[in-house]
Order: C-alpha cells, then sequence, then structure tokens
C-alpha cells in the first residue's frame, strides 16, 4: 500500500485572532439558526407522522419527538462544526482540491462517495466575504447536502474568485 501524497494546497489563508473570532461568532450564529429550523422540521413532522403512521395521541407524539427535535439539532452542531473555535492562536485555512485544512481539522469536500456541489463567494455580516462551499453525498433517501463558509481575508479576495471561476470551468 503506498501512502497517500499531499498535494500543494490550491490556497492558503491566515488570520489575525481578532478577524477569526468575528468570523466563528457569525458562523456559529448562522448555524444555531439552520439548526434551530432543522430541529422545528424534526418536531413538527415526526409528531405529525407518529400520529398518522403509527396511530398515537397528539401528546404521546409530541413527548417522543421532542428528544429527537432537541438532541439531533444539538448533535449535529457539536461533530459537524468542530472547526469552529474561537481564541485559536495563528488561525489558518488551506483549501486543497479534495479537502480543506481548518486549522487543526481536516474535513473532506471531495471523494468517491462526496463532491462539490457549488462554490460561491457571499458577503455576510459586517460585510465579511465567505466562500461558501456546499458539499453533497448520495444516502438511502437521496442526495443530501451541507454547507461550509470559510473567511476570505481581505487582500486575498482576487485568490478566491479564481478558485469559483476555475471550479466552474472544470464542471
Amino acid at each position: 500500500m503506498f501512502p497517500k501524497v499531499e498535494f500543494d494546497a490550491l490556497v492558503e489563508w491566515h488570520y489575525t485572532e481578532k478577524e477569526w473570532n468575528e468570523f466563528v461568532a457569525i458562523e456559529k450564529a448562522n448555524k444555531k439558526e439552520d439548526n434551530i429550523y432543522f430541529g422545528i422540521g424534526i418536531l413538527v413532522l415526526s409528531t405529525i407522522g407518529l400520529m398518522i403512521f403509527r396511530n398515537t395521541s397528539f401528546l404521546t407524539a409530541l413527548t417522543f419527538a421532542i428528544p429527537f427535535s432537541i438532541l439531533i439539532p444539538y448533535l449535529r452542531m457539536k461533530f459537524s462544526y468542530k472547526h469552529l473555535k474561537q481564541n485559536v492562536k495563528k488561525p489558518f485555512v488551506r483549501i486543497y482540491e479534495d479537502h480543506m485544512q481548518i486549522n487543526q481539522h481536516k474535513i473532506e469536500v471531495a471523494s468517491s462517495k462526496k463532491r462539490i456541489k457549488s462554490l460561491k463567494i457571499i458577503t455576510a455580516k459586517n460585510n465579511m466575504q465567505l466562500l461558501e462551499i456546499n458539499v453533497q453525498w448520495i444516502t438511502r433517501k437521496g442526495p443530501t447536502n451541507d454547507e461550509y463558509r470559510i473567511l476570505i481575508p481581505k487582500d486575498k479576495i482576487n485568490e478566491a474568485r479564481i478558485i469559483v471561476n476555475q471550479f466552474y470551468k472544470t464542471t
């Protein structure tokens, strides 16, 4: 078995602690809002589903749905977004063709099971420019996806535009 070769990063961005902390605060708020809507969706759909398909009363269905509507978004936030930590010393992001390294966390974005669905530059609060990477994979119930946003340093916006343009030229 051959060792995996690590190719050069497409980009490497470094941040000040202040920039990184502002970004993490905004991104955690966005993820928290997404997870609240996700939890509400689980609560509503599972309550209705239990009432219809299992013929349970409203209170019984609600009793079973509430723990799942809290637990699933909580675990999703805890395990999927552990790269969003504040007060990191010398924060950085490296983007490779198949993964990203955000400080000490490696996030796979392209493999035999995953692919990058879309790539775009968005403007967040405080006029921060973010690179949004939408990653898609196939499950038994069909495709699902998650998005990762990365702070683009003010002096690196052209690098981000080049990455986005190259992505759409090759897909």
